[in-house]
C-alpha cells in the first residue's frame, strides 16, 4: 500500500502524562479499545502503561492482544463477555463490567469457581445513557448481594455520561447525582465486607470539563490521543490553557496526473465535470482505507503545501483531486490527508465536518490493517 498512519507516541505519552496530572488525585484509566482509537493498540498501550492506573478495553479480544504484546498493566473489559470466555477472562485476571442478578451473574459465578478465584467486577450503573447498566432503582440492592458473593470481589461502580460534551449540561448533573445516590446507599453494605471499590463516571469530556465528576477515577479514550470530544470543550480548555497534542497523521504518494478538458466527468456517476482546463491528481487510497465516501466533492488534501479539493465520488481504492493550486506535483510527490503540510493542516475534526460525523468514527474506522509507522512526528 503506498502511504498509512503514522502515530506520534511522543505526542500520545505528552497527553497521557497531562491529563493524569490534570484529574489528579483521581486515577487515570486509559481507554485503548476499538484498535486504540485507530492508533494502533499494541504500540499505544506499550507507550503509557508507566502511566496508566488501568488500561479499558471493550472485548477479551483486545485485552489478550494487551497481554500478547507484553503490557501487564490491568485491564478492565468495559463490554459483554461470551459465556465460552469468562474462564479465560478470569484466568488471566481482568476486570469485567457486570450489570446483571440473572443468567449473565450465574455464568460469571460458575466461571469463578471452576478457576477457583474472585472475579474482579465492575459493577455498571445506568444513569441514562440506557445501554448496559442496573437501574438505580435496584442497583443498591443488587450491590449488596454481590457483596455476599464468595466468587465476587467488587474492584469498581461505575457509570457513563451522555452530554458531559456540553458546556450547559444539567443532565450531566442529574447523573452524577443518580449515581451518588446509588453509591450513598450501598456504602453501608460496602463498609462492612470491607469492600472499596473505585468509582468511575467520568470519560475525556467530563474529565476536562466537569471535575466534580472525576470522584475516584477517570477514563480517558479520545483525549488521550490528541482529539477533543467537541469544539466547546476545545475551546473551554483551551481558554485554561490546556493543549492537546493529535498523534495522528495519515499519507500517501501521487499515483498519477492527468490534465483534463473543460466540462469533462470526473469519477464514477459523473458526479463533477471539470469547470475548466484541470489538473487532476490521482491517490491510491479509498473508502477501503477509511476515507469516507462523504467527503466526496466535498473533503480536500494537502499537496505541495496548498489545499486541493476531492472531486468526483471517492472509490473504494482510489481518491481524485484537483490539484490546480499545486501545478508542479508529479507522480510520487507526498499528498498528506490528516496532518499537517507546509503552514496547512487538515484535521480529523475537518474530515468530521465533511463527513457530518464526530472525529472518534474518523480515527477509529481507519482500517487495522493500514501500515502503522510509530515515532516523532509533530503535527
Amino acid at each position: 500500500m503506498i502511504g498509512g498512519v503514522r502515530v506520534s507516541l511522543d505526542a500520545v505519552r505528552a497527553n497521557a502524562r497531562a491529563l493524569r496530572d490534570l484529574v489528579a488525585p483521581a486515577k487515570a484509566a486509559f481507554v485503548v479499545k476499538g484498535n486504540a482509537y485507530g492508533h494502533g493498540i499494541a504500540a499505544v498501550a506499550r507507550a503509557i502503561e508507566p502511566l496508566a492506573d488501568r488500561l479499558c478495553v471493550y472485548s477479551l479480544e483486545e485485552a489478550t492482544a494487551l497481554r500478547a504484546a507484553g503490557v501487564a498493566a490491568p485491564v478492565f473489559i468495559m463490554g459483554p463477555i461470551e459465556s465460552a470466555g469468562l474462564e479465560e477472562t478470569l484466568a488471566r485476571g481482568f476486570e469485567l463490567a457486570l450489570w446483571d442478578t440473572g443468567s449473565y451473574l450465574r455464568s460469571v459465578c460458575e466461571a469463578a469457581r471452576k478457576r477457583h478465584v474472585r472475579a474482579a467486577v465492575h459493577v455498571k450503573i445506568n444513569t441514562g445513557v440506557a445501554r448496559l447498566g442496573l437501574e438505580p432503582r435496584d442497583a443498591a440492592d443488587a450491590i449488596e448481594d454481590y457483596v455476599r458473593l464468595p466468587e465476587l470481589a467488587l474492584a469498581g461502580i461505575f457509570s457513563h455520561l451522555a452530554a458531559a460534551e456540553e458546556l450547559d449540561s444539567p443532565f450531566t448533573m442529574e447523573q452524577l447525582a443518580a449515581f451518588e445516590r446509588v453509591s450513598n446507599a450501598a456504602a453501608a453494605a460496602l463498609h462492612a465486607r470491607d469492600a472499596a471499590p473505585v468509582r468511575h463516571i467520568a470519560a475525556s469530556a467530563a474529565a476536562l470539563l466537569w471535575p466534580q465528576t472525576r470522584l475516584d477515577m477517570v477514563r480517558i479514550g479520545i483525549a488521550l490521543y490528541g482529539l477533543w470530544p467537541s469544539a466547546q470543550t476545545r475551546v473551554a480548555m483551551n481558554g485554561a490553557k490546556f493543549e492537546l497534542q493529535p498523534a495522528l497523521s495519515y499519507d500517501t504518494r501521487i499515483a498519477a496526473i492527468r490534465d483534463v478538458e473543460a466540462g469533462t466527468p470526473i469519477g464514477y456517476g459523473c458526479s463533477y465535470h471539470a469547470p475548466k482546463r484541470t489538473r487532476i491528481a490521482v491517490l491510491p487510497l479509498g473508502y477501503a482505507d477509511g476515507i469516507p465516501r462523504a467527503l466526496s466533492n466535498k473533503g480536500a488534501v494537502l499537496i505541495g503545501g496548498k489545499r486541493c479539493p476531492i472531486v468526483g465520488r471517492v472509490c473504494m481504492n482510489m481518491l481524485l483531486v484537483d490539484a490546480g493550486a499545486a501545478p508542479a506535483a508529479k507522480p510520487g510527490d507526498p499528498a498528506v490527508l490528516i496532518g499537517a503540510q507546509g503552514a496547512e493542516t487538515i484535521s480529523a475534526e475537518d474530515w468530521a465536518a465533511w463527513a457530518d460525523t464526530i472525529n472518534y468514527e474518523i480515527v477509529t474506522r481507519l482500517p487495522a490493517e493500514l501500515t502503522r509507522t510509530y515515532g516523532a512526528f509533530p503535527q
